[in-house]
């Protein structure tokens, strides 16, 4: 059993990111997968691997790739963060996993989700909701 702070939420979607060192204001682009985030911290794959090394902070911008590469962004996360550690890539992989940890408040721009929900049952009009007892 996991005992985390924060929930992860494991995903696999394409991103794009931007790693800025704040001293001097270098900064390096590229694209990867995302695998998992919560509010504590974020894992990507990337390859080749950053020029960052765990212990470094770094301020990092995450931006959520659509399917349609001819639409825009789908989120813009932004944070500083910590690198904890670089993963070797897996057997038949050559992606790098790199594991930040936030050390400022994670913020979103322009974030829009949408959702498609299937149910395969039909809800009367007159089901009741579940209010939440507090």
């Amino acid at each position: 059993m996991e005992n985390r702070r924060h929930p992860r939420l494991q995903l696999q979607l394409p991103i794009r990111f931007i790693v800025e060192q704040p001293e001097t204001q270098e900064s390096q682009n590229g694209e990867g997968i995302l695998k998992n985030i919560s509010y504590g911290g974020i894992l990507f794959l990337v390859e080749p691997p950053l020029p960052v090394e765990p212990g470094h902070i770094r301020e990092f911008s995450f931006f959520l790739k659509p399917e349609n590469t001819n639409q825009c962004d789908l989120a813009h996360l932004q944070a500083q963060g910590l690198v904890l550690r670089i993963d070797p890539p897996e057997p038949n992989s050559s992606a790098y996993g790199v594991a930040v940890q936030f050390l400022s408040a994670l913020t979103k721009k322009d974030v829009t989700i949408k959702l498609t929900i299937s149910s395969r049952r039909r809800v009367s009009p007159r089901a009741k909701t579940i209010q939440d007892e507090r």
